[in-house]
């Protein structure tokens, strides 16, 4: 809403939605995904983790993939060959969210003899299991 006026006084309009103004509005979007999601129970530790992987990559074709546009009034023009370094960030993220998506038998921390004990890992019912020889 700030921006929005700040818009108004700078240039007479309220909100031009120019493609900066749009990449700040998904940017806007996604973090509200990410918290309703969170939020509704819809993912936990892991899902957030991809979602805010992902957000990266929103952010970063908000402020570098517009720029590269060279339209509108938040276009800065000092783009020229950044699109092979804008593809390289994403598919860096894109391995990222890879890995994150992997089982957690294949991650190290959660192997079994690594995983903290939990109290509800020795109990059935509330009655202790005994431990496996």
């Amino acid at each position: 809403m700030l921006g929005g006026i700040w818009a108004d006084q700078s240039w007479g309009r309220f909100w031009g939605w120019d493609p900066k103004e749009h990449g700040a509005l998904l940017i806007v979007l996604w973090n509200a995904t990410i918290l309703h999601a969170r939020s509704a129970g819809m993912v936990r530790e892991r899902g957030i983790m991809n979602l805010a992987v992902f957000g990266n990559i929103v952010t970063s074709f908000s402020w570098f993939g517009v720029n590269m546009l060279g339209v509108g009034l938040h276009s800065y023009g000092f783009m020229q060959g950044a699109f092979q370094w804008l593809m390289f960030f994403i598919a860096s993220q894109v391995i990222v969210i890879s890995l994150g998506l992997l089982p957690l038998r294949f991650w190290r921390s959660f192997r079994a003899g690594n995983r903290p004990a939990k109290a509800s890992d020795n109990t059935t019912s509330g009655a202790p299991v005994p431990a496996a020889t």
